[in-house]
């Protein structure tokens, strides 16, 4: 049981085609605190064309919670953490963690990974930071007006 007595047990599974109107709305309810509607085209064509693996977090409903995957770039070096999100509703009941941790634990595994990289806002740099990332730079407005991108990264550990 977690925050407010609600069981959060979920599955961690690849993404689907299937998916896609489920994380979409993940995506919606976020708007506009932690994403801008204009990044909703970027994010659909994003899931039509996974540059590397994308996971769900499948809820005991069946509802997708959260999402979220990587990419490689710098020839396999750094892993960059791409479009994580948790539904709205379901903020503060560490889905969020689970999929990062889950997504950092996967980029690991991989032999030529160095670094680990994401770009977030001001909402989200806190959890990250906790996570391990560290802050390289903050582009003020980076997003949208208010919205700030705060570039991050993490060493892998070998």
């Amino acid at each position: 049981m977690s925050k407010g007595g609600h069981d959060d047990r979920h599955r961690s599974r690849s993404f689907e085609g299937s998916d896609t109107d489920a994380c979409l709305a993940v995506f919606d309810s976020n708007v506009p605190d932690y994403f801008t509607r204009e990044e909703r085209e970027l994010f659909t064509a994003f899931l039509l064309d996974l540059p590397g693996p994308y996971l769900v977090l499948e809820m005991d409903d069946g509802t997708i919670g959260a999402c979220g995957g990587y990419a490689f770039r710098d020839d396999g070096r750094v892993a960059d953490m791409c479009w994580g999100m948790v539904r709205r509703d379901l903020h503060g009941r560490q889905l969020g963690r689970a999929l990062t941790e889950s997504r950092i634990e996967a980029a690991e595994r991989e032999a030529t990974v160095r670094e680990i990289a994401l770009n977030t806002s001001q909402h989200t740099r806190g959890f990250y930071e906790r996570l391990g990332f560290r802050v390289i730079e903050v582009i003020g407005d980076g997003y949208a007006p208010g919205l700030d991108r705060c570039e991050m990264r993490m060493e892998v550990g070998r």
